[in-house]
């Protein structure tokens, strides 16, 4: 819009003002709406730090052998602790009853098990007129991952010698009763663990296949530990013996670094904080920065966020089936180097609309550079790097208080399942594309370049940064990472508020995204 249409909109008196505002009000009452829907159902998938603690589960269990080798002995009970598998058993365990939960809330949903009954499901379940095509989906992807956390659990209990509650794990997978749309490939797989641990030990054909294609780590290692065994097989055992030290001497030093940088970055960046609390307080400097001068009018910052986030969302859903039209294949049959373009397509594609719109805007209003500052010199790089550091003490506690406000909310970046897949790098170099470079730069302009300062304008300078850091949060559609979110975004609002220059809190978001991305990296290695 020009700067005279501009002005003549800002009329109340005009009708086309009206009716354009009030369009703009109906189109951000539907972002408003998308939001909620899409928090409410992110409600019934897997929360992303349950998925963490099991790999990170996964990777001590790895490393368990290293508890009865003198050399790294006191490294390994420090890291693992002494009962490692009575830990690793009851957070399977609280896992799969947190899953079987949702799955329950989504067979209601889809009116199959009727709220105080059983939950025996009918067999013609996909014959159903009521069953939403889009809800049976979910419950085939919740039945696959609760099955797969069911024939874990089993050989958890098996390593143990509950051999009969090993048993009762795998026949709730192997249950005759469920619907057929609901089965997944794990039936085979449990009945083969059924035999191994069996009385009198059975070994069913093809054991050694179905245990290598549904099972890694060191729960594929107990499995043909026990095939090996009955099949007395001393070679092929003493390979994966010697396998097995390895990787658990690797899986070791891989959770020394998992846990240990972030505990030494967590207690820096507490220092920092309070460091730089107790210095501003004594020098009595301002906790927060001052406002800015915005140009732009606020109906132009509505029109640019609903039309952004609506036109984001429909790109979301258009950009990936016109790539998988181009390719000629489904949606499961993508390789992780095709997902990752794809994502890499999606998401520049919504940035793209962004600066699209923003561009719309500001081009009309001089002095908008004054406020999107980008300078190479001056304090941006330290802003950038001490901002890092005392953000990870604080998301560390917004994901602990999350954790007990909202136990089971659901949600979680859509990376983190394809980054575990993909084992080329060039997939995963498109990841960190994605997720260092692109992410940063487009959401700190939309965010902190332009969303805050528009709201210091009418705001107090907390409460904008609040404000925007909580739109911010809004707009990654994820429940469980709403607090953790929201408070990464109000460490970002204050560096910005503080060192003017968008580059601060660019380096600060990519550092925090490319840690999470090694971080991940690091637990896969369990796997």
């Amino acid at each position: 819009m020009s700067h005279s249409e501009t002005t003549a909109s800002a009329d109340p008196s005009s009708a086309w003002f009206s009716v354009r505002r009030g369009i703009l009000n109906l189109l951000s009452l539907l972002a408003i709406v998308i939001v909620g829907l899409s928090l409410s159902s992110s409600w019934f998938q897997p929360p992303p730090q349950t998925q963490l603690d099991l790999l990170q589960t996964d990777l001590a269990l790895q490393a368990s052998r290293t508890l009865d080798d003198p050399r790294y002995q006191d490294l390994a009970r420090a890291l693992l602790g002494q009962d490692v598998f009575k830990v690793a058993q009851n957070r399977y365990q609280q896992t799969a009853d947190n899953y079987a939960e949702r799955l329950k809330r989504l067979k209601r949903l889809a009116r199959l098990t009727p709220a105080g009954e059983s939950e025996a499901a009918s067999p013609e379940l996909a014959q159903s007129p009521e069953v939403d095509p889009a809800l049976l989906a979910s419950m085939q992807d919740l039945q696959t991952e609760l099955d797969a956390l069911w024939l874990r659990l089993g050989l958890l209990y098996a390593y143990q010698e509950d051999l009969e509650a090993a048993r009762q794990q795998w026949q709730q997978i192997i249950d005759l009763e469920r619907p057929v749309e609901l089965e997944s490939s794990q039936k085979g797989a449990a009945r083969v663990l059924q035999g191994l641990w069996g009385t009198p030990r059975r070994i069913l054909p093809e054991a050694e296949v179905q245990i290598r294609n549904h099972l890694d780590g060191w729960f594929e290692a107990v499995a043909l530990q026990q095939l090996y065994r009955l099949q007395q097989r001393s070679d092929s055992l003493n390979a994966l013996n010697q396998q097995q030290e390895k990787l658990a001497l690797a899986a070791l030093f891989r959770l020394a670094v998992v846990g240990g940088i972030p505990v030494l970055g967590a207690l820096l960046g507490l220092m920092l904080l309070l460091g730089w609390l107790g210095w501003s307080l004594w020098r009595k400097r301002p906790l927060l920065g001052s406002a800015w001068e915005v140009p732009w009018p606020g109906i132009g910052a509505q029109a640019v966020l609903t039309g952004w986030f609506l036109g984001f969302i429909a790109l979301n859903a258009l950009v990936p089936r016109l790539y998988i039209i181009i390719l000629g294949l489904g949606a499961r049959q993508l390789s992780p180097w095709q997902q990752a373009v794809a994502l890499f397509l999606t998401y520049n594609s919504g940035a793209l609309l962004g600066a699209g719109l923003l561009y719309r805007l500001l081009h009309a209003y001089p002095g908008w550079q004054r406020v999107l500052q980008v300078r190479l010199w001056g304090p941006w790089l330290l802003w950038g790097l001490c901002g890092y550091w005392v953000a990870l003490p604080l998301v560390v506690l917004a994901a602990a208080l999350s954790q007990l406000l909202l136990p089971q909310a659901g949600g979680g970046n859509p990376i983190l399942p394809l980054l575990l897949d993909s084992h080329g790098w060039g997939a995963r170099l498109v990841f960190l594309a994605v997720v260092s470079v692109c992410a940063p730069v487009f959401e700190e302009v939309l965010f902190r370049g332009f969303w805050l300062p528009t709201l210091s304008r009418h705001l107090p300078m907390g409460a904008a940064i609040v404000l925007s850091a909580f739109t911010f949060a809004l707009a990654h559609l994820n429940l469980s990472d709403l607090l953790p979110l929201t408070m990464l975004g109000v460490v970002l609002g204050v560096v910005y508020s503080h060192s003017r220059n968008l580059l601060a809190p660019i380096l600060l978001h990519s550092l925090w995204n490319t840690g999470s991305l090694v971080t991940l990296l690091v637990l896969g290695g369990a796997r």
